[in-house]
Formats: C-alpha cells, structure tokens, sequence
C-alpha cells in the first residue's frame, strides 16, 4: 500500500459520516494491549532497522506511561501518535476506531450527516476551511474558505464529533482579519461525492479526477478514454492520497506502451516497482497531471513517472512529500496502525518524502480564486494541453 490515510481521515470532519458501531470501552489495560502492539510492530517492521535500534526502546519508556494513563481514548491516540511521530515519516501513525469506520463508511459512498465543510491542519496546526460545499448549512451560515475552526460545542475540535440528524453544534470561526464569527449549524444529510469523476471539457479535452487509488480505478480510466476518444488528457491528482500500489502502478502504466519503472522500494531488500505497459491500448496523446500540496505517496509517485519521463507536464504546486510504502495492521480496539517498510526513490533516484516534487509549472490559486470558483491550475494546464494536441496534429510535428 502507497497511501496516505492520516489526513485523509481527518479532511471531512464537516462531512461527518453515518454513526459507526461503537468501539470497546477504552481502559487502561486495553491501553497498554494497544501500545505495546503498536510498538512492537514499529519494532519489527520499520524499514530503516538502524533508526529503531537507535531510538525505539528510549521511545517506548518515554511514552508508555503517559498513554497506559491516557484518561479516554482521543488522549490515549494522541499519545500514541507523538511517539509514532517521532520518527518523522509520514507513513507510521495510528487510527483511532471510530476514524477506522468512518473512512469505511466514506469509502462504501452512504450519505452522511454533516455541516457542509471540510477542513485540515494548516503548518501551525491550526484547523482551516478548504472547501464549502454549495447550499449546505455552511454555505447559508456564510462560512468562508480559509477560515480558522476554533471552537466547537465550546470546545476543541473532535474529529470523532458525530452529529445527529438535525442536531445544532456551536461553531466559533476566525476569519483573516482575526475577526470572529460565532455561528450555530444544524447537521443535514449529505451525499458522498464520488472519488472519481471524468468531464469532456471543450476542445475535445478529457479530464479525469482520482481522489485515491482504489480497485478498479485503472479499468475506468482506460473506459473513459476508449469512450472520449480525448485529443488531450487532465489526470487531476489534487487531494489525492494514495491507495492500492498495484492500482498507482496500473494507472501510471496507462500512458505507456511499454513497462516503466515506477518506484524503488528500499527496505530488507531492494526491489522495483514497475509500471505495466498498456500495449497498443496506451493513452499516447497530449497529458497534463495537476497536484497540489495534499497530493501525497501514490500521487507523487505518477507525477514524478510523467514528469521525469516527460510523457506530460506537471502543473499545480509542489506536494506533500509523503513517500515511503506502508502495511497496515489492527490494533486491539479496532485501530489501525501504518508501518512505512520500505522507503522509495523515483526511477531517477529522488527521495520525495519530506521534500515533495516541484511541477514542472509551478502554480497556485489565490484565496481569492478558491472562494470564487475559479481554478487557474487547471486553465493553465488545459492551455498546455491544447497546444501540445495542435502541436501533433500539425503537418510535419512528427
């Protein structure tokens, strides 16, 4: 798996999914069953076997204690996660159980419950608006994008809030003038929007949207495509975290008649990714792939095959540096822990992870332009793709 799901299950807190079935009582001793599993498989799984000879018994005496006397389970996993954190990959961290359920509730595409927002933790761990869904309670309330959530109910923001249908929940907003906006929203059942989606955009343009990298994925690309029969391709990978790696590879592997390298995977052993050859069914016209800084591991690692080959351009701004390949196991109380057990290099020998990849147009919407709609990443990369599609149709382009 080449997946970042830590923010992902944090992106739709205003979004809430459906109740899911409630976990086990959180006790001390379900605590310490929790840790030391979790521990233990950092221990025996974690790529980089120096590092955890260095590190991992000083991280154990120094946490333990405080999770086992965590007082609930949202302190315990807070706990546990600043000792995951510590060592500074992105894919080792744990889920909560009901984070668990929700994002299986997310990813089967049942309605939610939710206030009609999204939000993230911007560099200072502040939780900010990204999106505003249309007619919703947010969007009546006048919610902007870019707004800080302070305060919910009076306190802190819960990812695990779980409203009920019509229940009202207290908001306390700041705006970027640091002006406050205190606003009461009732929960409204809302539609799950798909992870994937294809537009037909003037021109003879196709644009294809993945929100991860799921079964199946690769199979609607290439369905797409046989119908658009598109005279230029918009791969957009914008929030895209990543997913199944046999799915990344099969989707790369699209726009290419032949086997590509996708990644090398350095771990116990070191071993290449490839990305499989679509034969004569290849995409081979004029491609543009966009990202931005949520686009994270499997994204990154599509986006660096197309750039570094220089099948398409990049356009967007630089991503996450999100890269090393993890397994995912389950904790006694139906968490999940991610175990990064092979670090990654681009075929070019790049290591995004804490880096990210620079596109090859550098380019980011204002404030301004994502509060009104406009969406300049994309206007630029359908610019560039339309060249490049008369460029081919041209007499003598070769």
């Amino acid at each position: 798996m080449i997946g970042r799901l830590s923010l992902v299950a944090l992106i739709a807190f205003g979004l809430t999914s459906a109740v899911p079935a409630e976990p086990p009582p959180h006790d001390p001793a379900l605590g310490a069953r929790v840790f030391d599993r979790a521990w233990g498989l950092v221990r025996d799984k974690y790529w980089d076997r120096a590092r955890i000879a260095r590190d991992w018994q000083e991280a154990r005496e120094r946490f333990r204690a405080r999770a086992v006397a965590a007082p609930d389970r949202r302190a315990f996993y807070t706990v546990l996660g600043e000792m995951l954190a510590s060592l500074g990959d992105s894919h080792v961290y744990a889920i909560d159980p009901v984070q668990v359920e929700i994002g299986k509730a997310r990813d089967a595409g049942e309605a939610e419950q939710g206030f009609g927002f999204a939000m993230l933790p911007d560099d200072a761990g502040d939780w900010r608006v990204t999106r505003v869904r249309p007619a919703t309670p947010a969007a009546r309330a006048g919610v902007e994008i870019g707004w800080q959530v302070e305060r919910v109910n009076d306190g802190d923001v819960d990812i695990n809030y779980q409203p009920q249908p019509g229940e009202q929940a207290r908001f306390l907003f700041r705006d970027e003038s640091d002006a406050p906006h205190a606003l009461t929203l009732a929960a409204e059942r809302e539609e799950a929007e798909p992870l994937r989606r294809a537009q037909d955009l003037p021109g003879g343009i196709l644009r294809v949207t993945l929100g991860g990298f799921d079964r199946g994925d690769d199979r609607w690309i290439a369905r797409e495509i046989d119908r658009a029969a598109p005279t230029g391709l918009i791969l957009d990978l914008r929030g895209n975290g990543g997913g199944d790696a046999d799915v990344i590879a099969r989707v790369g592997g699209l726009f290419f008649a032949d086997d590509r390298p996708l990644v090398w995977k350095l771990g116990r052993n070191e071993t290449i990714q490839r990305a499989p050859g679509a034969g004569d069914r290849a995409y081979s016209g004029a491609l543009a792939v966009l990202v931005d800084g949520d686009s994270a591991s499997g994204a990154e690692a599509v986006a660096a095959l197309i750039q570094d080959s220089k099948r398409g351009i990049v356009v967007g701004a630089r991503t996450a540096g999100s890269l090393t390949g993890a397994a995912y196991y389950r904790l006694p109380d139906g968490g999940e822990l991610a175990v990064a057990e092979f670090d990654i290099r681009t075929p070019g020998g790049q290591r995004l992870e804490g880096v990210g990849l620079t596109p090859s147009v550098e380019l980011s919407p204002t404030l301004a332009d994502r509060r009104a709609g406009r969406d300049p990443v994309l206007q630029r990369a359908l610019a560039l793709v339309r060249s490049a599609a008369s460029s081919r149709r041209s007499p003598g382009s070769g």
